[in-house]
């Protein structure tokens, strides 16, 4: 008899000693036993992986941040013609297990030929991916580093766009750069609470045609 099935041999006459017939009779064994020197055993509870994602979406100083971040989808304009008036639009997707809902967004022009002149006071929102027949979503408020930095713009929803979720943030502009080009707006999502803290989840690259083509 190898060693292995005689350790095998001797559990299981020590089991059936004790009157042991499985792992998890034993456990309640150790419970009751536990239970009776006074001792109280904490009883492993399934924890729903909601649960989890909301804990993780809040730190120990009460800063509110994404376990997933919102992702750019996209970025448009309605007018890509150089020197022309338009509307910028970003469409972005909140994950079911983003952790927090979008309470926020700020998309700065990163620096090129020319700094364009969002109309922050025309801003609005939309639930989905165009603004065509999509639900209008009202805004706290808008605003910017205005006139330091017109390209500069930050939409507040007056109710956070909730997980699983798609939203599209579409901002007036004065008018398209003169000089044709990519250029890039940076996009930062901000959660829902007091102290949330952004994250930047991207550039929006918009193409347009002028005097460079």
């Amino acid at each position: 008899m190898t060693f292995r099935k005689l350790t095998i041999k001797i559990t299981l006459a020590i089991a059936a000693t004790l009157g042991l017939q499985s792992a998890s009779h034993a456990a309640d064994n150790y419970a009751a036993i536990a239970n009776q020197a006074g001792l109280q055993i904490l009883q492993s509870r399934p924890v729903r992986v909601a649960q989890l994602k909301a804990f993780s979406a809040t730190n120990l100083e009460g800063q509110t941040f994404f376990s997933h971040p919102p992702q750019l989808v996209q970025a448009r304009a309605s007018q890509i013609d150089s020197a022309t008036p338009t509307t910028y639009e970003f469409t972005l997707t909140v994950p079911e297990d983003a952790g927090q809902p979008l309470q926020a967004v700020t998309i700065v022009q990163e620096k090129n030929l020319e700094t364009v002149r969002f109309d922050v006071s025309s801003s609005q929102a939309f639930l989905g991916d165009r603004v065509a027949a999509a639900t209008e979503i009202p805004l706290a408020s808008v605003g910017g580093e205005q006139p330091t930095n017109p390209g500069e713009a930050t939409v507040v929803f007056a109710q956070p766009v909730q997980p699983g979720s798609t939203v599209t943030i579409a901002i007036a502009v004065e008018r398209n750069p003169s000089w044709g080009g990519v250029y890039q707006f940076g996009v930062t999502a901000y959660p829902a609470g007091e102290n949330g803290l952004g994250q930047f989840v991207g550039y929006g690259r918009i193409n347009f045609y002028g005097n460079s083509n």
